[in-house]
């Protein structure tokens, strides 16, 4: 995004631009305290996707501010939803209970969760792209039983965060969504059981030993090197496994998530770009003019040359072969699910994720599992006024 303001939307728009990076933790950290304190230090906030719910309420309406309005037609629907809020089909927070329907920022980065497996680990054992998750797993048992040292998957599993991110399309795509309208839980049940126990037992079984104590680093170096055969990636990681130095480079496919049992459902993790409500009018109008510039396809053709990722069809359309996981990104983006839309999601996302490492460490049973996050989660939405 820097690289495209430095070699487009500075010229394009005639505006002085001053553009400031934080790492991830203490990005969240300056956005929050200029956001929430009435700070004016900066016109148009970055955000990751899942602080939006948070941090919404202080975001202005953004079509106001863009002076040939939001490209929508060209524009994919999950992108324009996750910068709604309140957010289209999912339930209300109490917050949000007065607020009508506005979009309040834009999406500058396509993230989405992919699925890449090894071709010729798959051929070895007469096996095809793996469409649904049991594709997934019968492939997977066979490469990890007749193919010496290479397991048949890998997890993402530590504690917290990073395992519940690898098992969140898992659970949507086989049981659908995690609550209901009321924001009760809805995976504690013997089909919530059986999705679990498919993540922690079978899947495990055909991973890698200590899965519980690994994120992306791992993940990545064992598809890489070849020593296991599937797993799922986001486009950044996409960009490491096909590398010149990665050795398996050559064999590694991208293909979207695999179906469940109701939906083919990708995690969303888009980055959004809004404007900070604290600001006068006259910037306001400046950064809506940014926005414009940054959005344009002429800039995201420049976007894509750049290395980013791109989130409107045509430049999809325009630009397929940029890069070779483009095509299964672009059909995740319109089957992608954002992760719940509560401010309260990143408390909810580590107590799913601790219980679901405790199982794939043979701590809790999948049983367990369903019926603890249930309570924990209940628990933290009814002290936070849900219910």
């Amino acid at each position: 995004m820097e690289n495209l303001i430095d070699d487009y939307v500075r010229d394009e728009t005639d505006l002085s631009i001053d553009v400031t990076l934080f790492p991830y933790a203490n990005l969240y950290e300056r956005v929050s305290s200029v956001l929430t304190t009435g700070g004016t230090g900066y016109d148009a906030i970055l955000m990751d996707d899942t602080w939006f719910p948070q941090f919404a309420a202080n975001l202005d309406p953004l079509e106001q501010w863009l002076p040939d309005g939001l490209p929508t037609e060209q524009l994919i629907d999950t992108t324009v939803d996750i910068t709604t809020w309140p957010t289209p089909g999912a339930p209300k927070v109490p917050s949000a209970e007065d607020m009508d329907e506005k979009i309040r920022g834009q999406v500058v980065v396509g993230n989405t969760q992919m699925f890449v497996y090894n071709t010729a680990y798959y051929e070895e054992v007469g096996e095809e792209e793996p469409k649904t998750w049991d594709d997934v797993l019968r492939a997977g048992q066979s490469i990890d039983e007749e193919i010496a040292d290479t397991n048949g998957y890998v997890i993402r599993g530590q504690r917290g965060n990073p395992a519940n991110t690898n098992f969140m399309s898992i659970g949507w795509s086989n049981l659908g969504d995690m609550f209901d309208e009321d924001w009760r839980y809805q995976w504690d049940s013997s089909e919530g059981e059986d999705v679990v126990s498919f993540f922690v037992d079978d899947l495990r079984s055909i991973s890698p030993d200590g899965v519980g104590s690994f994120n992306s680093d791992q993940v990545l170096n064992r598809i890489g090197e070849g020593s296991a055969a599937q797993g799922m990636a986001w486009p950044a990681a996409a960009s490491t496994l096909l590398d010149d130095d990665t050795a398996e480079a050559d064999n590694l496919e991208f293909i979207p998530i695999p179906e469940g049992e109701v939906q083919q459902a990708p995690m969303q993790g888009n980055w959004l770009l809004g404007i900070n409500s604290n600001i006068s009018d006259d910037r306001k109008e400046d950064a809506g003019t940014v926005i414009q510039s940054i959005i344009s396809k002429e800039a995201q053709d420049r976007y894509v040359e750049l290395g980013g990722v791109p989130f409107r069809h045509d430049t999809f359309e325009d630009n397929m072969d940029a890069e070779p996981w483009y095509e299964a990104l672009y059909e995740s983006l319109q089957n992608a699910k954002p992760r719940p839309r509560t401010p309260l999601w990143n408390e909810i996302d580590v107590t799913q994720g601790e219980y679901l490492n405790s199982a794939l460490t043979g701590d809790m049973s999948p049983a367990e599992v369903v019926s603890e996050t249930k309570n924990e989660v209940e628990s933290i939405l009814e002290n936070a006024g849900y219910y």
